[in-house]
C-alpha cells in the first residue's frame, strides 16, 4: 500500500473519530441544557372552593330549624292559651296540656330526625369534597412525576449516546494509530505488531 493511501486511510480514521468525539461532546451539552422539573404538588382551586364549603356546611345546622324550633314552640303557646279558655276543669285541662306536650314532643323529634339526616348528607358530602381534593392532588403530583421522569430519561439518554460516541471516537484513533503502525507508518519500516 503506498504512503497516500495509508495517509488517506489514517486521514479518514482521524476524522471520524474526530467527528463521533465532537457529536458525543454536542449531546453532553444538550443533556447539560435539560432542565428536570420539580415534581410540586398543587391543588386546583375548583377542588379547594368546593372542600371549603362542604367543610362549612359540615359545622352549620339544617336551614330553617330554628325558626321551625320557634313555630313548634309558637304552636305549643297558643294550644296552652286554648286550654286555659276552653278547659272546664282541672282534669280537662291536665288531659288537654299532655296532648299537647305530646304533640310539642313529636314534632321536636321529627325535627331531630331532620337534623341527623341533614348532618349525615353534609359528612357525606364533606368526604366526597375531601376525596376529590386527594384525587386533584394525585394527579396533578403524577402529572409533574411524569415530567420529571421524562427529563430525566432524556438526560441519560443523552448522555449514554455521548459515552458510545466518545468511546467509538476514541477507538477509530486506537484503529488508525494500529494500522499504521501494522502498515509500516512508522518510519518506513514495515513491522509487524506484537500481539504477545
Amino acid at each position: 500500500m503506498s504512503f497516500i493511501a495509508l495517509g488517506a486511510a489514517a486521514g479518514v480514521g482521524i476524522l471520524g473519530g474526530a467527528v463521533k468525539i465532537g457529536m458525543g461532546a454536542h449531546q453532553n451539552k444538550l443533556a447539560n441544557k435539560v432542565v428536570v422539573p420539580d415534581a410540586s404538588y398543587t391543588t386546583s382551586p375548583y377542588a379547594q372552593k368546593m372542600y371549603g364549603q362542604a367543610q362549612m356546611l359540615l359545622n352549620s345546622r339544617q336551614p330553617g330549624a330554628a325558626s321551625a324550633e320557634q313555630n313548634i314552640m309558637g304552636s305549643q303557646a297558643n294550644a296552652m292559651g286554648s286550654v286555659e279558655r276552653n278547659a272546664t276543669s282541672g282534669s280537662q285541662a291536665l288531659a288537654m296540656l299532655g296532648g299537647i306536650q305530646g304533640n310539642t314532643d313529636q314534632a321536636f323529634n321529627n325535627l331531630q330526625q331532620q337534623e341527623g339526616q341533614w348532618k349525615l348528607n353534609t359528612l357525606n358530602n364533606y368526604n366526597q369534597a375531601s376525596n376529590a381534593m386527594i384525587n386533584e392532588g394525585d394527579k396533578v403530583y403524577q402529572s409533574d412525576l411524569q415530567k420529571r421522569l421524562e427529563a430525566i430519561n432524556e438526560k441519560n439518554s443523552l448522555r449514554g449516546a455521548a459515552t458510545q460516541n466518545i468511546g467509538n471516537g476514541i477507538n477509530d484513533f486506537q484503529n488508525t494509530a494500529f494500522m499504521a503502525a501494522s502498515l509500516g507508518m512508522g518510519g518506513g519500516k514495515k513491522q509487524t505488531p506484537q500481539l504477545f
